[in-house]
């Protein structure tokens, strides 16, 4: 499975890791300055923010806005002459 991840930390390895969880400990903090993450089957071990530039992220759900209701249209009044 592609979608797993290692993490380095201090010279100590841990994982594997889902990438949702990686980026779950990013957006928390839990990621410091001396931690590196690799891919699982790869042997490059990159700077965490590096690899965040890289990973795919998924594209945007679109929300689909139902159009607004159209108001009445307004009777027209006659004037007198």
């Amino acid at each position: 499975m592609k979608d797993l991840v290692y993490l380095s930390r201090s010279f100590v390895e841990f994982g594997p890791f889902a990438k949702k969880e990686i980026l779950d400990f990013q957006k928390r903090g839990f990621l410091t300055e001396t931690d590196y993450l690799r891919d699982e089957g790869s042997d490059a071990w990159l700077h965490y923010q590096e690899w965040l530039t890289i990973i795919p992220m998924p594209a945007p759900k679109l929300v689909k806005k139902p159009a607004p209701a159209k108001a009445p249209a307004a009777k027209k009044s006659k004037k007198a002459a």
